[in-house]
């Protein structure tokens, strides 16, 4: 149990740094790095969950002005649905099949995103819908629910306040549902609990300076860190399965 505290806390803190940094790069980096230190899949989902849900309110309320509900709304509304599919599938099918497939898409979707030249202006709302509702399947599975948003926002000229502002919102919104799903399923293991208590206040430490750093960053060096990240994400679920 010590090996997996003090090495989960070095992970989340990394995986909070970035996350505040890109505004969705947690559970991208946090997962596959407690897997790989022996921690339980499902586990490993409610606790990311978790920290990110506490994490992110913080993000909301520093970057409420730069929210762009247009886009933050039907994100979050269509992970919902998502969300519940994805705990019904994830009971069903092995998980290392889910991530194995979920690191292969990733992998063949970014690379279009990143040679592809961002535009300015709202996508449709049932475009933000179909990334909230794919994020929210991720979620209850893998907990890489801010690969699908994150790509999604990724091909507008946005401004990265904004862009990690409608992932907060995202995230809040997102996580409570999943959570409560996961709740349901799985139930509450108190040792999860006794993991949080450690590994929570570096969280939310790490992510104050991430987000502190992140609009200090050039435009096109923040998309390629988004890029590159999600790339990075996807080889790491890979490898954990």
């Amino acid at each position: 149990m010590s090996f997996l505290v003090a090495g989960g806390a070095g992970a989340i803190v990394l995986a909070a740094f970035l996350g505040g940094l890109t505004g969705f790069g947690f559970n991208l980096v946090a997962t596959p790095l407690l897997l790989l230190l022996g921690m339980e899949p499902a586990a490993a989902v409610a606790i990311n969950l978790t920290i990110a849900l506490i994490t992110r309110v913080v993000v909301a309320f520093r970057l409420r002005p730069f929210i762009r509900w247009r886009r933050a709304l039907p994100l979050t509304a269509a992970s919902i649905p998502g969300l519940v599919l994805g705990a019904v599938v994830g009971g069903m099918v092995d998980p290392s099949l889910l991530r194995i497939m979920t690191g292969i898409l990733v992998l063949i979707v970014t690379p279009v995103l990143v040679l592809r030249r961002p535009t300015p202006g709202d996508k449709s709302p049932a475009k933000y819908a179909l990334a909230g509702f794919s994020g929210g399947a991720l979620a209850t599975t893998t907990s890489l629910n801010g690969v699908p948003v994150a790509l999604s926002l990724s091909a507008e000229a946005a401004d990265q306040r904004s862009f990690i502002a409608d992932l907060a919102v995202y995230f809040v919104l997102s996580n409570i549902v999943g959570l409560g799903v996961l709740l349901v399923r799985d139930g509450v293991d108190l040792s999860d609990v006794g993991l949080l208590a450690w590994w929570l206040p570096g969280a939310v430490l790490a992510n104050w300076v991430g987000t502190a750093v992140a609009p200090r960053i050039n435009p096109k060096v923040f998309r390629l860190i988004t890029c590159g990240l999600v790339m990075a994400a996807g080889v790491a679920t890979l490898v954990s399965a």
